[in-house]
């Protein structure tokens, strides 16, 4: 009877190896909880296509949208900024959260920090452009793991992918009800 009840407890324990959870992308890197890189409480519609480039990023608008302020979605260290004029990215800021995690925010319309810095989540680091291969004013917004597009996940909620939402932004709403 002993040597039932141990192989009883060998094959659960071997089988509960093999359950299946669903892990967010953040559980499963240690992702920083990143936030919508705008202030608290503005609403952005944000769109993502299967034929963007590339393909989990999300662009974020809104009417009268241009020169609104970007924000850090979550703390780390200015990786790269630059301006590559009327191609690509244009304006752009990368930021590295660590852990592997960075994120990216392009077109901008000007640039408010250095490379290197140490900036807060909620921290001004740009405006809203139409600076690079864009055809309007709007926010190219991603996030990477160990240099691999990951989908973007705004207050540990998966962006809907493809097409259209509206959302709006939770960053440093808690600090700003002092």
């Amino acid at each position: 009877m002993k040597k039932i009840k141990s192989c009883f407890l060998s094959l659960v324990l071997f089988f509960s190896c093999f359950s299946i959870v669903e892990i967010s992308p953040e559980q499963s890197y240690a992702a920083p909880s990143f936030q919508m890189p705008f202030p608290c409480g503005q609403t952005w519609k944000g769109e993502t296509r299967k034929d963007h480039n590339p393909k989990l990023s999300i662009d974020l608008s809104r009417k009268n949208g241009y020169g609104d302020t970007v924000v850090a979605s979550a703390s780390g260290k200015v990786k790269k900024i630059g301006n590559l004029g009327n191609r690509s990215y244009g304006k752009y800021v990368y930021i590295d959260h660590g852990n592997g995690w960075e994120t990216r925010y392009a077109h901008l319309s000007n640039i408010s920090v250095k490379k290197g810095q140490t900036i807060e989540a909620g921290q001004k680091i740009g405006n809203v452009g139409t600076s690079g291969n864009s055809s309007a004013p709007h926010l190219h917004f991603e996030e990477k793991h160990n240099g691999v597009i990951k989908p973007v996940y705004f207050n540990s909620k998966k962006v809907y992918y493809f097409g259209k939402r509206n959302y709006k932004s939770a960053n440093k709403c808690s600090s700003q009800k002092k």
